[in-house]
């Protein structure tokens, strides 16, 4: 089996994964997901993990099953660090077999917590785990094709799919804090009642539960959300004495599940956009040789795409006034340094893997 044969190969079960209609069975029996989706979510890992598996041996790696560990080879590993230095063509054919050895690793892991699900488990966890999965699968491929294409000088057939999940992934943030700005507001004033903050938090998730991105949240958010509104709906619907202690700890509740929801921004592609914006940003407006007193218009609205990202960032995006190309320094270093210190602590914790399945 050649590269092409091994692109089109992955492209094939990559194509299978997506016309799983995971969502399909968040409300079906039991016997559905356990006869039905569990099977195909497995079937298509086990391909993925044996084309990865014929990718390894194609390049010449003959690594075992086994988890990453600290000994291995690193490619940019010199004379002094107990590695031997290697060429530009070695390079890509290590980048190729350590993400290939990698996206194997952690479908195995996928397939075997897959096989362990527990009799009783509701339906909507099962739905959320196979999704992840699937989502895992996606984005492993598309960064092995994104190697190989590069290294055999191939057309890439995935990479369209990384700008799809980028889109989709700043939609559904902007929504997330859409939800997170109508919830706090300018936070509550001094006379407002638990029953109008509630209200408030009714209008907002229900925005969100109507957004044509809403399709697109997790199996797992969509169950807090849901459930959370039915809370609000019968603690609204109740009469105006209700009591005031449940309605404060709804809040609360509220008030966590919104807080829980900047988890979006662990995503690859999200902090993959983040940081090439915000790095972007700060060169113009700080490291030019004349730098501007005003953010340009084009730049502003780049930066609209960080909405979400960070608190004080949204609120200079939310602000028609704040063009100050000072009102921007502090907040955009902040971020910088953050997206940066964690791109350091995940490629310390990839350690012998080199670069991560996110980093194409």
């Amino acid at each position: 089996m050649n590269a092409r044969d091994l692109q089109e190969s992955l492209v094939k079960v990559v194509d299978r994964t997506r016309t799983l209609d995971v969502r399909h069975y968040e409300w079906r029996e039991q016997s559905s997901l356990e006869r039905e989706l569990l099977p195909a979510v497995i079937e298509a890992l086990s391909g993925a993990i044996n084309i990865f598996t014929q990718m390894l041996t194609h390049y010449g790696d003959s690594r075992e099953d086994e988890a990453p560990s600290a000994g291995s080879r690193t490619p940019n590993a010199g004379p002094g660090d107990g590695g031997d230095r290697v060429t530009h063509v070695e390079l890509g054919v290590t980048r190729i077999t350590d993400l290939a050895f990698m996206a194997r690793w952690e479908l195995y892991r996928e397939r075997e917590g897959l096989g362990k699900i527990p009799s009783g488990r509701a339906a909507w966890a099962i739905v959320s785990e196979c999704g992840r999965a699937c989502r895992r699968l996606i984005t492993s491929a598309i960064a092995i094709e994104d190697a190989m294409c590069a290294y055999e000088g191939l057309e890439n057939t995935l990479r369209h799919l990384y700008q799809t999940e980028l889109s989709r992934s700043l939609q559904v943030r902007r929504a997330y804090a859409m939800l997170r700005h109508t919830i706090a507001g300018d936070g509550p004033s001094p006379g407002e009642r638990v029953r109008e903050r509630l209200r408030r938090a009714a209008f907002g998730i229900a925005r969100l539960v109507g957004n044509d991105v809403y399709g697109d949240l997790r199996a797992s958010d969509r169950m807090r959300i849901e459930a959370v509104q039915r809370q609000l709906t019968e603690w609204l619907e109740a009469n105006r004495n209700c009591d005031p202690l449940v309605g404060r700890r709804l809040w609360q509740e509220i008030e966590n599940i919104s807080e829980l929801l900047l988890e979006v921004n662990k995503r690859a592609e999200l902090r993959e956009h983040d940081q090439a914006v915000v790095a972007e940003a700060h060169t113009k407006l700080f490291r030019a040789a004349s730098a501007p007193d005003l953010v340009p218009q084009d730049l502003l609205l780049q930066l609209q795409s960080l909405f979400g990202r960070d608190g004080e960032l949204d609120r200079l995006i939310t602000d028609p006034g704040s063009h100050s190309v000072a009102d921007w320094r502090r907040p955009l270093e902040e971020v910088l340094e953050g997206l940066n210190r964690t791109k350091r602590e995940m490629e310390g914790s990839q350690g012998s893997l080199g670069p991560s399945l996110s980093s194409f």
